[in-house]
């Protein structure tokens, strides 16, 4: 049985290559699960908020990084709303893999991340000091429109992110997740792992509490708590994210993407990637076998 969820189109589906910017309190701030269709480099400069990854938490300090893929199911949660100072540096993967070579792979730093689920690094004062004026050097060129600005724009990131691998690899102390904040997320924890490993079987919202030994609604409350979203919304979310990395690899087609992806309905796959990720399956599975894209 397919359930039909409407989800709402969120500003999550980036257009730009490149975008960067410096916020302030909670002048911006996603506090429900979500990917983005870009990746994403978060530096914190001061402390006031706190980042989930999946079930990774991070009470954020000074000159903590996180480093975020496509696949990455993430929340930010501003508690200082008022002077919490952050970079957040989004950019296509696509639109920069065309620079990798055989030995060199620009987004190395991210893949290392995620394997090790370890998101966040603490950058030394000098590298954080550094990496904000490449920010702010980036910030002036994104402002301009003279000949050879594009061109810059792409230098530049490509700049960036050779010093996000050095400082990734040998500067930056790897910090694990903070303890969770109350018995709710120690609760869900196991339900999320449980979801991961099993997201390809036919799951439901009602067999995932049976399985449990929750009822549907304490179930979803706890969801809800935890990431912003219903048991179904995550479990959707979840398998569009396993769909688009099938579809990265290549060599498969769009309905085995569905199907192994653990949805049910072709053309409910159909429509729910589209709005999610902003494109339709097959576009995106060609973006990704056009570029030199290295996940």
């Amino acid at each position: 049985m397919t359930i039909n969820v409407e989800f709402k189109k969120v500003r999550n589906n980036y257009t730009e290559n490149v975008r960067l910017e410096h916020n302030f309190g909670a002048d911006w701030s996603m506090d429900y699960y979500h990917f983005h269709n870009v990746y994403e480099v978060y530096l914190a400069l001061t402390e006031g908020a706190e980042f989930w990854v999946g079930n990774q938490r991070y009470v954020l300090a000074p000159n903590d990084l996180l480093l975020l893929t496509t696949s990455d199911l993430h929340r930010s949660i501003i508690h200082d709303k008022t002077n919490y100072e952050r970079y957040i540096l989004y950019f296509d993967p696509f639109y920069i893999s065309v620079l990798n070579t055989a030995s060199t792979n620009l987004l190395e730093c991210f893949a290392r991340r995620s394997s090790s689920r370890s998101h966040r690094i603490h950058l030394s004062d000098t590298d954080a000091r550094q990496l904000t004026e490449l920010f702010r050097e980036l910030d002036q060129l994104l402002k301009q429109s003279g000949f050879a600005t594009d061109v810059k724009v792409k230098i530049l990131l490509a700049h960036i992110l050779i010093h996000l691998e050095k400082m990734t690899r040998d500067g930056g102390a790897e910090l694990t997740g903070n303890a969770a904040p109350n018995a709710s997320y120690l609760l869900l924890n196991p339900v999320m792992d449980y979801i991961d490993a099993h997201y390809a079987e036919d799951l439901s919202t009602d067999g995932i509490s049976r399985q449990f030994r929750l009822n549907r609604h304490r179930l979803n409350e706890l969801f809800r708590e935890v990431t912003g979203l219903s048991c179904h919304r995550y479990l959707v979310q979840l398998r569009i994210i396993k769909a688009k990395e099938l579809l990265e690899r290549g060599g498969i087609s769009t309905t085995q993407a569905c199907f192994e992806s653990g949805f049910n309905d072709y053309s409910h796959f159909i429509r729910t990637f589209r709005t999610l990720v902003g494109m339709s399956p097959g576009k995106y599975a060609k973006q990704a076998s056009d570029s030199k894209f290295l996940h």
